[in-house]
């Protein structure tokens, strides 16, 4: 019996060498996510809320 390896997507706060840039949504494995990068200060989940947020920020640098 296997274990579903399933993905989750996160927000980088912060540039992660192969990974990705500051505020880029990615698919990441969950392991990677909740035990390394979501602790590490690295990323956090992309909620809705998250989700909202990031295009506020995004807005506002586009504007400025």
């Amino acid at each position: 019996m296997g274990t579903k390896k399933t993905n989750m997507q996160v927000i980088l706060i912060q540039d992660v060498d192969n990974l990705g840039a500051a505020n880029e949504v990615v698919k990441v494995r969950n392991g990677y996510a909740r035990n390394f990068l979501i602790p590490q200060l690295f990323a956090v989940e992309a909620s809705p809320s998250n989700l909202k947020q990031l295009e506020e920020k995004r807005k506002q640098r586009s504007s400025a």
